[in-house]
């Protein structure tokens, strides 16, 4: 369903923008528009693909993402996902630059923070009671762009109904401790996946161990 998602608002841009119900739109439209710079993290949790679509009917946005193995995949990809709001960035130093550019300049950035990172980027912090090596980007960026962070989800609402975008606002900084702070972002994630456990990518594995990193805590 998900790879059914991600077809139909790719090849219906505009249609899917009509078939999603956004719960505190004007939050996000003030989050949106203010130009102090907005973090915005996603999961692989039900129609994904529209939600930098969502925040790109109001601003610029730059969405940092991981290019596919296969060549033909990865051009698919970008020339679905092509949008004249929408800057998509890859995952290197190059698109690190990128994003910090980006909220300098109070735009909204775009990042799917459930990916698992290379081997220095993250740490192993619990998900769903088990240890995931979880990307630490989010934090550190956070820190040092001192900017609102808002974690969102695409809930499918059935086949060809569309979806709703339910979003909430951390209300204070992260934990200082990094494994903490990656801790609690999962716990975000976690919050809206068991409300619609089915509509996450559980095919993505979340616990592997990347080679070269260290193996995870045992309790």
């Amino acid at each position: 369903m998900i790879f059914a998602d991600t077809l139909w608002i790719w090849r219906h841009p505009k249609d899917s923008i009509h078939k999603a119900t956004i719960e505190n739109v004007d939050q996000i439209i003030e989050l949106s528009k203010n130009g102090k710079g907005l973090i915005v993290l996603a999961s692989h949790f039900g129609g994904f693909e529209i939600v930098p679509r969502i925040f790109a009917e109001h601003t610029r946005a730059t969405v940092m993402y991981r290019p596919a193995r296969k060549g033909w995949v990865n051009e698919l990809m970008l020339k679905s996902r092509k949008h004249s709001q929408i800057e998509f960035v890859e995952a290197n130093i190059g698109g690190v630059r990128q994003i910090k550019r980006a909220l300098v300049k109070g735009e909204v950035v775009g990042l799917l923070a459930d990916q698992v990172p290379s081997v220095g980027d993250g740490v192993w912090a619990k998900f769903f009671n088990q240890y995931a090596y979880t990307t630490s980007f989010p934090i550190k960026l956070a820190r040092q762009a001192n900017v609102a962070i808002l974690f969102v989800g695409a809930e499918r609402l059935g086949l060809g109904k569309g979806w709703r975008i339910r979003s909430r606002l951390m209300p204070e900084a992260f934990s200082d401790c990094l494994v903490d702070a990656c801790t609690e972002m999962n716990q975000y994630f976690e919050e809206m996946i068991v409300s619609k456990p089915h509509q996450y990518m559980w095919s993505y594995n979340r616990y592997k161990r990347p080679t070269g990193a260290a193996i995870a805590p045992i309790e």
